[in-house]
């Protein structure tokens, strides 16, 4: 597993003070819970500790009530102390000001984002409930971090939630949260900064490599796409692909079949290929409709813009990637791998205790292929209303409708267009663009408030878990709060 104390994009020693705070939170918590190690830990609630015998004599009971006693007053101090970080780190912003508007500081958002491996008061790692929780001796939390964690908790224990949780508003962490086994069969347990393959969210960044192409003057959105593959990828255009564009591909309007859906893929998707090879897979199947008049949900356009992102720079998706986005953003956990993720990344499970098969990235690819953890979903987010990831009109653009959804909504939840690698909707009358992620054993939802910045990042190893429900539920308490 990676330890994400090694990870920040800018290193504690510049900013001293919060090295001071974090120097005294070991001080006071006795270090990091190991890796590996199963652990509930908080201090939003009260922590009780639970004991497996319950016939203590009389003086060993006296002796044990006292190290509850000690333990609480440590959790206090922490909490008190943790208040002061989050401040420090975090500082309130005055007036209405949009912290979108202010000088982004990557190394104060690093330091939120990546220093709870020591279990700060926001964050929460467990592999099983919490059990007698005793709050007698505390007032419940009404806060927004509060709620979310306990409601993190009850989906964890009811067995409906296993997988990495980050929720942010403004740069402060309000929850960050993990539950359940990146691997099943050696117990080791998910992680706030365990990896995962977040599928459909590579949407999200292929389509805004494309832009960032576009912006160079390699390529033009409304360009047919068959100059691109031609004869790199495919020997000549199949007739009904000559008006395909570029935007269409990426906005699921080409009429290109589903490669995903074809039983030859599924058969493959363990074995390493070649993207011609998955090109070849639907370059002669008939169109679902004439390209530009309608909307239906594809890999295979996906696939085809990797492919001519690959063509226009004369060189691997992978080192694209790295080069104009997770480079650029010290992503340091999000990469492509033509073969698996980094070692320690979580397993996918169809349910708990139902293995998934070991998916190869080649067969992935520019559609699904991308691994990252809720930390960096969460930075790559922000780096949109800070205008890092690119100039403000291309943002917009990135976020700017482009084809209606069908009246059940696109991929069937709540949406009303698609733009580039984006679903388009509103909450609570709020701006929302998001995307969900699903296959072979990985589900996953980035969500992004961009007027009120907003990041809620949920991420499974299981496939059959509503991460969508569970990321909707959370950003609603965030706006409510």
């Amino acid at each position: 597993m990676l330890d994400s104390r090694t990870l920040n994009g800018e290193k504690m020693a510049k900013c001293p003070n919060i090295v001071g705070f974090v120097a005294m939170f070991s001080a006071l918590t006795g270090g990091a819970v190991p890796l590996g190690t199963p652990a509930v830990a908080e201090s939003t609630v009260d922590t009780t500790l639970t004991s497996q015998d319950g016939d203590h004599p009389a003086a060993h009971k006296r002796q044990h009530d006292k190290q509850r006693q000690s333990v609480r007053e440590r959790q206090r101090q922490r909490q008190n102390l943790l208040r002061d970080v989050t401040l420090a780190v975090t500082p309130v912003q005055k007036g209405g000001t949009d912290s979108r508007a202010l000088p982004y500081n990557w190394q104060k958002s690093d330091a939120v984002a990546n220093s709870y491996n020591n279990q700060d008061s926001r964050s929460e790692i467990t592999s099983q409930p919490a059990q007698n929780a005793d709050s007698s001796s505390t007032t419940p939390d009404a806060s927004p971090g509060a709620k979310m964690l306990a409601y993190l908790r009850d989906q964890a224990a009811d067995e409906k939630f296993t997988g990495s949780v980050l929720v942010m508003r403004r740069g402060e962490v309000l929850a960050r949260f993990a539950a359940g086994e990146a691997d099943e069969e050696r117990h080791i347990p998910n992680r706030p900064d365990t990896i995962y393959r977040v599928m459909s969210i590579t949407k999200q960044f292929t389509s805004m490599l494309v832009l960032k192409l576009r912006d160079r003057g390699l390529l033009k959105l409304d360009d047919p796409v068959c100059p691109y593959l031609v004869p790199a990828y495919i020997k000549a255009c199949p007739a009904a692909w000559r008006p395909i564009t570029i935007r269409e591909s990426l906005t699921h309007t080409s009429g290109i079949p589903n490669v995903e859906k074809l039983p030859s893929y599924l058969a493959d998707v363990t074995r390493p290929t070649t993207t011609r090879e998955l090109i070849r897979k639907f370059a002669n199947l008939p169109l679902d409709f004439k390209p530009g008049t309608s909307w239906k949900y594809t890999n295979s356009g996906y696939v085809l813009a990797g492919a001519i992102i690959q063509a226009v720079t004369h060189k691997p998706y992978g080192d694209v990637l790295q080069e104009l986005i997770t480079g650029p953003l010290h992503l340091r956990n999000t990469g492509y791998s033509r073969r698996y993720p980094p070692e320690g990344y979580a397993k996918g499970y169809f349910t708990l205790g139902s293995p998934a098969p070991l998916l190869n990235g080649s067969e992935l690819f520019a559609a699904t292929g991308i691994y990252s953890t809720v930390d960096d979903i969460a930075r790559w987010d922000r780096a949109f209303g800070s205008y890092r990831v690119a100039p403000p009109a291309t943002v917009k653009q990135a976020f700017t409708p482009q084809a209606p959804c069908p009246s059940t909504g696109c991929l069937d939840l709540p949406s009303t267009a698609y733009a580039f690698g984006w679903l388009v909707d509103r909450l609570q009358g709020h701006r929302l663009r998001y995307h969900p992620g699903l296959f072979m054993g990985y589900t996953a939802s980035n969500m992004y408030l961009p007027d009120d910045d907003i990041q809620v990042v949920v991420l499974s190893n299981v496939q059959d878990t509503d991460t969508a429900g569970i990321a909707r539920h959370l950003a609603t308490l965030a706006l409510d709060s």
